[in-house]
């Protein structure tokens, strides 16, 4: 894009109050900021953020229109899930959907990113993989995703693995990671 438009994730803290939810937990929610004459002002908070519930991770497709996202809102099928949300032209934000099974499982997936033929790389820890957080890669075909492969060592290994992003041209990329040699 232009890159004027950024999505992020922080936490409902706000001016020393806390707002989270019943119990006093501190949620995530996605905000977009916009870049005017150097600076990031006009921060809207997005529609689908709760106090009940977390979002974050935010991760947008190729072509812009649909934004990708992590949470553990009611209705998914594990502890965090992805889900994505079409960004209609008027700037307004259409139905969100999980993006159910092949991706998700009962467990965390977490971290999606999208590269720029719509592959999708996210870490989960409820695929079959090396240990804790594994990258995983799915392929987007016929409007769905295929099922997910591990990428494997040296990317992979027995902690977590994850916020796997990789360049356009795919000869270099980027993940983190709290392996030993860190």
């Amino acid at each position: 894009g232009d890159g004027k438009t950024m999505y992020f994730t922080r936490d409902n803290y706000n001016d020393d109050k806390l707002e989270g939810d019943k119990i006093r937990v501190t949620h995530l929610k996605i905000y977009k900021a916009t870049l005017n004459n150097g600076n990031w002002d006009d921060v809207i908070e997005l529609p689908f953020n709760s106090n009940e519930y977390s979002c974050g991770h935010p991760a947008l497709s190729a072509d812009e229109k649909t934004l990708y996202f992590v949470s553990d809102m009611s209705g998914g099928l594990g502890a965090t899930d992805i889900y994505k949300v079409a960004i209609q032209d008027d700037g307004s934000y259409g139905e969100v959907k999980n993006l159910g099974a092949p991706i998700n499982t009962e467990a965390r997936e977490m971290f999606p990113s999208i590269d720029s033929e719509n592959t999708m790389y996210f870490a989960s820890d409820g695929h079959l993989g090396l240990g804790a957080l594994d990258v995983f890669e799915a392929k987007y075909m016929d409007n769905n995703y295929t099922n997910p492969v591990n990428l494997g060592s040296p990317i992979n290994g027995p902690r977590d693995d994850f916020s796997f992003v990789i360049s356009e041209d795919k000869s270099y990329g980027y993940f983190s990671s709290n392996r030993k040699e860190g």
